[in-house]
C-alpha cells in the first residue's frame, strides 16, 4: 500500500515537473476519440538509431488490427518514424520511403566533388586531409560536431517532402510531438509547432556527433539524452491508453568492451536506460509495452533496417491478444484511416524568398547559387539542388529552408545560411609518399591556410607550404569581380623540385634539381561550377642543377633561365572524385608563349599541355581512361628545352622505372578497370577498396633538354599493371605491380606503394 502511494506521488511530481519545464499547452487531442466513445490512444516511439525500423513493424500490425492512434510522440528515430506516420503516411508508404532513404549520405556533410565550384574542387584535391580547422589570432577552433547536420536535414527533407510551417502539430492527420534536449539547461523540450522537419532533426541530433540545432533561441540535441521513451509526454497530454515501443541499446557484454569508445557507449547506455526505467513506471495496466528483440542490430546498422522491421512485427504479433483490446470496428477505423489518404507533395509556387544571410557574402551571390525565383514552381528536388549549390561554397555551417505564409497569404520560402562559426580561416593538409622498392622514392607533407570571404563576393587569400622531396611555399590572392563571374588573381611561388632519374634498368641516374621563383597575374572567367577560362602573364626565374652524366653531356653543371610571357588555361571538370572517380569527365589544357633567356641566349618558345580523364561505372565495375600530350617547342632548334616531362612509374607506363623516360615532348594513354571489393557501409568513414588493372601506352619524342638534337627518344611502348587501391579518408593508397613491354632489355616488373597521389 505504502509502495503504491509512493509510486503515485512520484508520477504526480513527474507530470508536474514536465508541465513546468516544457510550457506546452495541450490541445484537446482526445476530443474526437471520446466523441466516438472509445479510448484516446497514444503511440510512443523510443530512440535507438537503426533499430527504429522496429517501429514500422509495430505500425504495420496496428493497421492490421484496426487500431486508431490519436497522438504520436517520438524521440530521435522514433520522431522520424512517428513524424512520417503522423503526417499521413501509411506503413506501406513509410516502408517504401525507408527503402529509398540514402542513410549513408547522412554521414557526409560535404557535397560531392561534382557539386562544388571548380576552385573548391582543386583545393579539396590538393589537400585531401580535410580537417577544416579554424585558425585565427585566437588560436585553433574546432567544429561543434563531427557532422554539421546539413546531410541529415537533406535526408529528412527528401523523405518528408515539402512541408509548410505549422502553427501546431495538431494540424497533422495525427497530432504529433517530438522530444529534444536543451543543451544549455539539460531540460526536455517538447516540439509541437513550426517546421516538422526541423523538429525531427533536433530530436535526432546526437550530441558531439551532429552539431546542435538552434531553434526558437535554444540549442537542441537528441531527445534521448533526457527522455528516450517519452511516456510522460503522452501522459501529460491526457491520453487514456499508451502503446510504447522501447528500442534502447542493450548493454555491452564483457568481451565487447575493448576500447575507450565502447566504455563511453556503455556509460551512455546506463544513463539512457535509467531514464527509460523511470518512464516505464508511468505505464499502467491499461497500457502496452513492446520491446522487440534487437540485440544484433547496432545504432548505426542501417543496412539491417529490414531486419529491425521484422523484429518489430514479430514483437507486435506476440502481443496480438493484448492489441485486440485497442481494436475498433471496421467502419470507425475506416473513417479514422481516411485522414491518411494524403497526396504526395507536388510542385509549389514561391511568391517570395526571404533570405537570412548570416555571413559576410553578398545576398545576390547566395540567391544566384540558389537558382530559385519568386513566381516559379519548385519541387523538393529543385530546392535540394539549390541548397547544395549554396552549401558547396564550403563556407557555411548550415543552409536550411522553411516554407511559410505571410499575412497576405503568399507562400514564402525562408532560406537561412549561417557561416562557419570556427572560420573564416581554415587549415587543411596533405601527406604523400611513393616507393618502388628499388632506387626511387619520394615523400611530402603539405599544409594550406585559406582566409575566406575577404569581400562580399568571396575573395580569399591562400598560403601553402610543402616539405619533403619537393618543397615549395606559395601565396595567392583570388578576387571575384562582383557577380560577373570574372575574377583577378595574383600568385607567387618559390619551389625546389628534385626529380630522381632512372636508367633503362631502373637504376639511379642521379637527380635533376630545379629551383624557381614564379610570379603570375591573371584574370579569368568562371563559366560555371565545372568550367574556367583564365588568361595571365607569367614570370619565371630559376635554374636546373644537372646530375653527373647530363652535366658532362651538356658541358655545364647548371642551367639558369629567365622567362616571361602570356599563359592561357581552360578546365572542364565534372569528375565526382579525383582519386577514384566513378563518373564524369575532366578536360584541361594550357598554352604558354614565353620569351626565354637561357645561358645568354634569347629565344621565343611555346609549350602546351592537354589532358583528358573520364570515368564510367556499372554497379561495382568502373572504367576510366587518361590521355595526355605535353610539348615544348623553341624557335631555335639548338636551344635547350626548358620544359621537361616524364613517363615511367605507377599508371604512367607502370612497368618502367619512375621517370626513366624523360624529355620535352611526351604522349600517353591508358585504360584502367576497377572492381569495388567491399559494399558501402553506413559509417562516418566510407573507404571503398578496389582491385584494378591497367593497359597503358606512351612515348617520348625528345630526350632530356633536347640533348640529342630533338630526335625521338623512344618508340611507342606498352605497359600495364595490377593493383589494390584504397580510397582512405586521408588520401588514395595503392599497392601494385607494373608490367613492361615484352622484349625491352633491362626492364623488370616493378612493385609500387603509393599514398596520397592521384593518377
Amino acid at each position: 500500500m505504502k509502495t503504491g502511494l509512493i509510486r503515485q506521488g512520484w508520477v504526480l511530481l513527474t507530470l508536474c515537473w514536465i508541465s513546468s519545464v516544457t510550457n506546452v499547452q495541450a490541445a484537446d487531442i482526445c476530443q474526437q476519440a471520446r466523441a466516438q466513445q472509445r479510448p484516446c490512444v497514444a503511440l510512443v516511439l523510443g530512440g535507438g538509431g537503426a533499430r527504429g525500423g522496429a517501429h514500422l513493424g509495430v505500425i504495420e500490425q496496428l493497421e492490421r488490427q484496426q487500431i486508431p492512434i490519436d497522438l504520436v510522440v517520438g524521440t530521435s528515430i522514433g520522431a522520424f518514424i512517428g513524424g512520417l506516420y503522423a503526417s499521413g503516411h501509411s506503413a506501406a508508404q513509410i516502408e517504401q520511403k525507408l527503402q529509398h532513404t540514402p542513410w549513408a549520405e547522412g554521414f557526409r556533410d560535404r557535397v560531392h566533388r561534382d557539386e562544388m565550384p571548380l576552385r573548391r574542387k582543386e583545393q579539396s584535391d590538393n589537400y585531401p586531409v580535410n580537417l577544416d580547422l579554424g585558425v585565427s589570432a585566437d588560436g585553433v577552433k574546432l567544429p561543434k560536431g563531427i557532422l554539421s547536420g546539413q546531410a541529415l536535414a537533406e535526408i529528412l527533407q527528401g523523405t518528408f517532402g515539402i512541408f509548410a510551417n505549422l502553427k501546431h502539430f495538431d494540424q497533422l492527420p495525427v497530432p504529433f510531438r517530438a522530444v529534444a534536449t536543451d543543451l544549455l539547461t539539460q531540460q526536455e523540450v517538447i516540439l509541437a509547432d513550426g517546421s516538422l522537419v526541423q523538429a525531427v532533426q533536433a530530436s535526432m541530433s546526437i550530441p558531439g556527433v551532429v552539431r546542435p540545432l538552434e531553434l526558437n533561441g535554444r540549442l537542441l540535441v537528441d531527445g534521448g539524452v533526457v527522455n528516450n521513451l517519452p511516456v510522460s509526454v503522452a501522459r501529460g497530454l491526457g491520453v487514456d491508453r499508451i502503446i510504447a515501443v522501447s528500442i534502447d541499446s542493450p548493454l555491452l557484454r564483457r568481451e565487447q568492451i575493448q576500447s575507450a569508445f565502447s566504455i563511453t557507449e556503455q556509460l551512455t547506455s546506463f544513463l539512457v536506460r535509467a531514464g527509460v526505467q523511470q518512464q516505464l513506471q508511468l505505464l499502467t495496466d491499461k497500457d502496452l509495452l513492446l520491446q522487440p528483440d534487437l540485440v544484433d542490430i547496432s545504432t548505426l546498422d542501417f543496412g539491417n533496417i529490414d531486419k529491425a522491421i521484422v523484429s518489430g512485427r514479430q514483437s507486435a504479433i506476440r502481443f496480438v491478444q493484448a492489441l485486440a483490446g485497442f481494436s475498433q470496428p471496421q467502419r470507425l477505423y475506416r473513417d479514422w484511416f481516411s485522414r491518411f489518404q494524403q497526396p504526395d507533395s507536388q510542385a509549389i509556387t514561391i511568391d517570395r524568398i526571404a533570405l537570412q544571410n548570416q555571413s559576410r557574402l553578398n545576398d545576390d551571390l547566395l540567391l544566384d547559387r540558389l537558382q530559385l525565383s519568386p513566381g516559379q514552381p519548385y519541387t523538393e528536388r529543385s530546392l535540394r539542388r539549390g541548397l547544395r549549390q549554396l552549401y558547396g561554397l564550403d563556407t557555411f555551417e548550415r543552409v536550411s529552408q522553411q516554407l511559410s505564409s505571410d499575412e497576405s497569404g503568399n507562400t514564402v520560402l525562408n532560406v537561412s545560411a549561417s557561416e562557419k562559426s570556427w572560420g573564416p580561416g581554415y587549415a587543411n593538409f596533405r601527406l604523400m609518399f611513393e616507393d618502388d622498392f628499388r632506387t626511387n622514392h619520394l615523400y611530402q607533407l603539405a599544409a594550406s591556410y585559406t582566409r575566406t570571404n575577404l569581400s562580399d563576393w568571396g575573395a580569399e587569400w591562400q598560403l601553402e607550404l610543402a616539405l619533403g622531396s619537393n618543397k615549395f611555399i606559395e601565396t595567392e590572392l583570388y578576387w571575384p569581380l562582383a557577380g560577373s563571374g570574372l575574377y583577378a588573381l595574383a600568385n607567387y611561388q618559390l619551389q625546389r623540385n628534385v626529380q630522381a632519374l632512372s636508367d633503362e634498368n631502373g637504376l639511379s641516374d642521379g637527380e635533376l634539381k630545379n629551383n624557381e621563383h614564379a610570379l603570375q597575374f591573371a584574370t579569368g572567367w568562371n563559366i560555371s561550377d565545372h568550367a574556367r577560362l583564365q588568361l595571365g602573364w607569367l614570370w619565371r626565374d630559376g635554374g636546373y642543377v644537372l646530375p653527373g652524366q647530363y652535366a658532362t653531356l651538356l658541358g655545364r653543371p647548371e642551367i639558369d633561365y629567365r622567362r616571361q610571357g602570356p599563359s592561357l588555361e581552360f578546365i572542364w571538370d565534372t569528375l565526382n572524385s579525383r582519386s577514384f572517380p566513378t563518373r564524369g569527365i575532366r578536360l584541361s589544357g594550357n598554352y604558354r608563349f614565353m620569351h626565354d633567356d637561357v645561358l645568354g641566349q634569347n629565344t621565343d618558345s611555346n609549350s602546351s599541355s592537354i589532358e583528358l580523364l573520364a570515368a564510367k561505372s556499372w554497379q561495382r565495375h568502373t572504367l576510366r581512361t587518361r590521355w595526355q600530350v605535353e610539348q615544348y617547342q623553341a624557335d631555335q632548334v639548338d636551344i635547350l628545352a626548358l620544359e621537361q616531362y616524364s613517363l615511367g612509374g605507377f599508371l604512367n607506363l607502370s612497368g618502367y622505372a619512375p621517370n626513366s623516360l624523360y624529355g620535352s615532348d611526351i604522349q600517353f594513354g591508358s585504360l584502367v578497370y576497377l572492381y569495388r571489393l567491399n559494399q558501402p557501409r553506413i559509417s562516418f568513414i566510407n573507404s571503398p577498396l578496389y582491385f584494378g588493372a591497367s593497359v597503358e601506352r606512351g612515348r617520348v619524342r625528345k630526350d632530356v633538354f633536347g640533348a640529342s638534337g630533338g630526335v625521338d627518344a623512344t618508340d611507342w611502348l606498352w605497359a600495364g599493371s595490377m593493383f589494390l587501391g584504397w580510397d582512405t579518408p586521408l588520401g588514395p593508397l595503392y599497392f601494385g605491380v607494373g608490367l613492361a613491354q615484352d622484349g625491352q632489355s633491362g626492364q623488370q616488373d616493378a612493385v609500387y606503394l603509393s599514398f596520397g597521389q592521384s593518377y
